[in-house]
C-alpha cells in the first residue's frame, strides 16, 4: 500500500468516527485503530459517577448485546419485557447475503431493544439490553 492510500484510510476513520479498520489487500494486512484521549477521559469520568449512584446495581445485572458484524438487522418477534432464554435467537444480521444469528448469551428479561427492524448496524453497536435472571 502506498502512504497516500494509508492517509486516506486514516481520514476516513476519523471522518466516519470508526473505532478501527482492518484491511487485507494483496496479502498486505493493515489494522488501524482510532483512539482519542478525550474519549478515554470521558469514560473514566462516567464510570466514577456511576459507581456512586444506586442504579448501577441494576446495570451490573444487565447484559448489553452488541452486533457481531456490519449489515442490515432483522428482529425476530421481540417485545420489551418478554423472557429470553440463553441461546435464543434474537435477530439476524445480513451482510452481503450472509446471515448471522444474534443469540442471547444469558437468560433474563428483555429490558430494551436499541435498534429498529431492518436498520443498518455497525460492528459492536449495542442492540439489546437483557436483565439477567437470578437463576443463572
Amino acid at each position: 500500500m502506498e502512504l497516500k492510500e494509508i492517509k486516506e484510510l486514516i481520514k476516513i476513520i476519523k471522518d466516519e468516527n470508526l473505532e478501527d479498520l482492518k484491511i487485507n489487500v494483496n496479502g498486505e494486512k493493515l489494522h488501524l485503530i482510532n483512539s482519542t484521549e478525550n474519549v478515554q477521559i470521558n469514560v473514566e469520568q462516567i464510570s466514577k459517577t456511576s459507581i456512586e449512584s444506586e442504579p448501577v446495581e441494576l446495570l451490573a445485572q444487565a447484559e448489553i448485546i452488541k452486533s457481531s458484524n456490519v449489515g442490515k438487522i432483522k428482529l425476530l418477534y421481540l417485545e420489551k419485557g418478554m423472557h429470553i432464554k440463553k441461546g435464543a435467537k434474537l435477530a439476524q444480521i445480513t451482510t452481503m447475503g450472509v446471515v448471522t444469528d444474534i443469540k442471547a448469551p444469558v437468560s433474563g428479561k428483555l429490558a430494551d431493544i436499541l435498534v429498529s427492524d431492518q436498520a443498518n448496524v455497525d460492528y459492536a453497536k449495542p442492540l439489546f439490553v437483557i436483565e439477567i435472571a437470578d437463576s443463572e
